[in-house]
């Protein structure tokens, strides 16, 4: 498969991902009774072994094998996904789905200065342009938003940024090599935080326990089955550009359903990212 064809396909994969992942606070907002290290546990819980399973069915070889292939940089892959995936739970259970997300925004920017400093790569100049777009974009969300929320969610939700981008990093850095196990081990590393957190207290109702079947179990593994497979062939800054659809897109799904509704100002700060991701991903596709 030639560098550009892989290119034009990784593209709408990771979009598809962003597109999934964007139901996060939506599923988070239907909780009946889970607080929110149990909903960290119970996602992971049902992701882990899922993961597992989707890796053992598409790579016939010794599981052991695949996990020592990736090195130490699949392990700190993995830490850096399982503190991201505890941290954007608890930011969204602290503040606004809204200002977590806009928020969450920031990680193209840091995710840039990230693969500058230890990939070396160089950022286009038509991705800049999008990035510099995007982010006025967020400017205006983040400004009109932001005051209202909790200082301790908006803490969070920028460690889960910093988290996500060390995890877009290392799997860049590791392109060469299967890195879908790395995910596995984000998976256990916050089963077992989730766990702690809860207080061993694992008990679900129905409701909660369908929940996370379905938001780990089918939702979270195949985003991050087509994100790992889709992050070989797309640099990191235009990964962190993709991803742009999840943070502008999930607080539509939580005022839709929910009516936890964004401002105007901070819509009209999210069409302005969508219009910046929209239009460098048909450029990548070309």
């Amino acid at each position: 498969m030639s560098t550009g064809f892989a290119k034009r396909f990784a593209v709408p994969i990771i979009a598809l991902s962003a597109l999934l992942v964007s139901v996060n606070g939506l599923m988070i907002r239907s909780f009946e009774t889970a607080t929110d290290w149990q909903i960290v546990f119970g996602r992971n819980l049902c992701f882990f072994p899922v993961m597992l399973i989707v890796l053992r069915l598409s790579h016939r070889g010794n599981l052991i094998d695949l996990f020592r292939q990736m090195g130490w940089i699949g392990l700190a892959a993995g830490f850096c996904l399982g503190l991201a995936n505890t941290t954007v739970i608890l930011a969204m259970t602290h503040t606004t789905v809204a200002n977590a997300l806009f928020t969450l925004s920031a990680c193209p920017l840091i995710t840039a200065v990230l693969a500058r400093i230890f990939l070396g790569e160089i950022i286009s100049r038509t991705t800049l342009v999008a990035i510099a777009i995007a982010m006025i974009g967020i400017s205006i969300m983040v400004a009109d938003g932001l005051g209202s929320g909790s200082p301790i969610g908006n803490f969070i939700a920028l460690s889960c940024a910093i988290f996500f981008s060390l995890f877009v990093i290392c799997l860049r850095y590791g392109k060469e090599r299967n890195m879908l196990p790395a995910s596995v081990i984000g998976g256990l590393v916050g089963m077992v935080i989730g766990l702690i957190g809860a207080k061993f207290d694992f008990r679900f109702s129905v409701l909660d326990f369908t929940i996370c079947l379905f938001w780990g179990g089918v939702i979270v593994t195949t985003v991050h089955f087509l994100f790992v497979v889709g992050s070989r062939y797309v640099s990191s800054a235009e990964i962190m550009l993709l991803t742009l659809i999840e943070f502008t897109l999930g607080p539509v799904w939580v005022w839709w359903v929910y009516g936890e509704k964004p401002t105007s100002i901070a819509l009209m700060g999210g069409l302005l990212v969508l219009a910046a991701v929209t239009g460098r991903s048909i450029l990548l596709m070309t």
